[in-house]
């Protein structure tokens, strides 16, 4: 299906972020005039908002619409993953309350900070503008930031915030020299362009160079290998809500982003394959070998989201519409798997327990109800069937053989099953007897809705995945459109 190119502005097209960007300014200017004990109008304001969202998102679903200038794209992979980032927003909102109030972290510039970030995340993915992009990543990140080091009486908080700050800084500044790199090679920032670029000696090494300065930039956010040391950090010191939400949300904006490059650059520039190869295979087994010998739950889950991006990067090596439609169905599935889990643990710091694999150990006796959660969640991280997590893995691992990347295809699969000892054990360990007495301790109505949400999806999506896989589908061969050979780029329509 072709996007078709309306000259006209169609404002439904933004749509879902300028809610979220207006709900964002409402919780704002409504903080002021709360106590800092009573913060559940501006959940109630930030769920509405995020609903009113979704709403728009879902009635441009099946639309293919390219306005404002080409710098905004309405197509169902934007209309996908945009209600991946909405459903993970409003996740982290109904976990966040009890634990911000128990931890002492009464800042109500927390509900603001997470609806902008989503702004910011729904603009990477409703456009093929690289300048939009960056926009819309500054805007994400700026906003991770500051949530990283919420806690500003914990010394660990704060060096988790500096560390991504500069780090990201880095990354930000190789992604934008690499955009303007691009535009010296093409004449134009759009990355349906690309398929455009000549065969000029100079031309080709301005666009060899560019896409390395992006690729870069992207993978420090989407935390493949080597890029991913600042990951473990910030997951350990963040608030654990914030690292809920950043774990699920900037993995999705990130590999929305690269979905639309790779099927861009892949067939002129090998390069690009290359790189994706080695990241991907570098993140499976760094991320699983570090993840094994972890004793901190968090940390854990941090090499696993390593692990688990090179999952993904399988589908973006393997270029087809089975790999692109998997990773659109593991994205949404993994963003239920990580918010749930970091949502257990943020249970484990409110109650005043350590977050780390010991004392985890025996949740059952404190709560059955986030033992069961826990274990679905750790199940459907380890692709144990009939979760959405072994779909997810599956689609990819067959988009690996359809094209041939058999090394690929077999290190995923014996990755995975090292994969599946972490998680087992700490399953295992949940409804193992407690090294020490324990209290019994209540989940809040608000987190156990969040906590059933994911379960029941991941179980759901894992019973039928054809409800997901459908649009998943859809959403990859609208997507995979190429653009016409003779089509013009920017510098050629200036013209």
């Amino acid at each position: 299906m072709e996007a078709f190119v309306t000259p006209e502005i169609e404002w439904s097209a933004l749509a879902p972020i300028g809610v979220v960007v207006a709900t964002a300014l409402l919780t704002l200017v409504l903080e002021l005039f709360l106590p800092p004990t009573r913060r559940t109008p501006l959940i109630a304001v930030g769920l509405l908002g995020l609903a009113l969202a979704a709403y728009f998102q879902v009635a441009i679903w099946q639309g293919a619409v390219v306005t404002f200038g080409a710098m905004v794209v309405a197509d169902s992979l934007g209309a996908v993953l945009g209600l991946a980032v909405l459903g993970a927003t409003a996740l982290t909102l109904l976990v966040s309350e009890d634990y911000l109030q128990a931890r002492g972290l009464r800042y109500g510039e927390f509900y603001p900070l997470v609806l902008f970030a989503s702004a910011g995340a729904l603009a990477m993915l409703t456009t093929t503008n690289l300048m939009v992009m960056f926009i819309g990543l500054e805007m994400l990140s700026l906003a991770l930031y500051v949530l990283s080091g919420l806690s500003r009486t914990e010394a660990r908080s704060e060096e988790s915030a500096l560390k991504y700050f500069l780090l990201g800084a880095f990354a930000s500044a190789f992604l934008l020299y690499g955009i303007a790199l691009l535009y010296g090679a093409q004449g134009t920032v759009d990355i349906r362009a690309v398929a455009l670029s000549t065969e000029e000696a100079s031309t080709g090494a301005l666009l060899m160079a560019s896409a390395i300065l992006i690729l870069i930039g992207l993978a420090f956010k989407a935390s493949l290998v080597p890029f991913h040391l600042w990951t473990p950090d910030v997951y350990q010191g963040a608030p654990t809500v914030a690292t809920a939400y950043m774990s699920a949300v900037a993995k999705v904006a990130a590999f929305g982003v690269l979905i639309r490059i790779t099927l861009s650059v892949a067939p002129a520039l090998e390069l690009w394959g290359a790189l994706l190869w080695w990241l991907s295979m570098l993140s499976m087994i760094v991320g699983n070998a570090a993840a094994l010998v972890q004793r901190d739950a968090k940390r854990m889950l941090a090499y696993s989201s390593v692990a688990h991006a090179g999952y993904l990067t399988v589908g973006l090596v393997s270029a087809n519409a089975t790999g692109v439609a998997g990773m659109i169905y593991y994205l949404v599935a993994y963003s239920l798997m990580t918010v749930g889990a970091f949502a257990v643990l943020s249970l484990m710091a409110r109650a005043g327990d350590a977050t780390t694999v010991d004392a985890l150990q025996g949740l059952y006796r404190r709560s059955p109800f986030a033992a069961h959660a826990m274990a679905i969640l750790l199940l459907s991280l380890a692709g144990i069937p009939p979760t959405a997590g072994f779909w997810g893995k599956w689609y990819l691992f067959f988009a690996a053989v359809e094209a041939n990347q058999w090394l690929l295809a077999s290190v995923l699969a014996l990755t995975s099953v090292v994969g599946a000892a972490y998680y087992l054990r700490l399953v295992f360990s949940l409804y193992a007897e407690p090294r020490m007495p324990t209290v019994a301790w209540r989940v809040p109505a608000p987190v156990s809705a969040a906590l059933l949400a994911c379960a029941l999806g991941l179980i759901g999506l894992g019973v039928l995945p054809t409800s997901l896989t459908d649009a998943a589908r859809h959403a990859a061969r609208q997507v995979m459109v190429e653009l016409p050979a003779d089509a013009p780029s920017d510098a050629q329509a200036r013209k």
